[in-house]
């Protein structure tokens, strides 16, 4: 079954990225999805300022950001291949799923943020 994501159950943790579930009552919407992500924040806050970065910098290992850069190379070339087989009326199928390998990797991906 696919479903539609809304803006209502689109809402993700600020710290690892799961989707929040929307709370019932009265107070503040919850920024993280349990209060593990919420110290590590704050511990990543004290560290980032201790360290001179603001909110907007991060720190990612090189080897993670290679392998980052790698798969949106990968993804960049499926996209040129794919628009040039749609353009020739090539296999939509053969099309469809080199680009689905393309960006499989993407699935799996995720920088995890730490707070040391």
């Amino acid at each position: 079954m696919i479903r539609h994501m809304t803006k209502r159950d689109s809402r993700r943790c600020r710290w690892c990225g799961r989707t929040i579930s929307e709370q019932e009552g009265p107070g503040r919407r919850r920024i993280y999805c349990k209060q593990g992500c919420r110290q590590q924040a704050h511990i990543s806050r004290k560290l980032a300022a201790a360290r001179g970065l603001s909110a907007n910098e991060v720190i990612v290992r090189r080897e993670e950001l290679e392998a980052l850069q790698s798969h949106l190379y990968g993804l960049q070339a499926a996209l040129e291949d794919v628009e040039a087989d749609l353009r020739s009326d090539g296999d939509y199928r053969e099309a469809f799923e080199w680009l689905h390998r393309a960006a499989e990797p993407f699935a799996s991906l995720w920088i995890e943020p730490r707070g040391r």
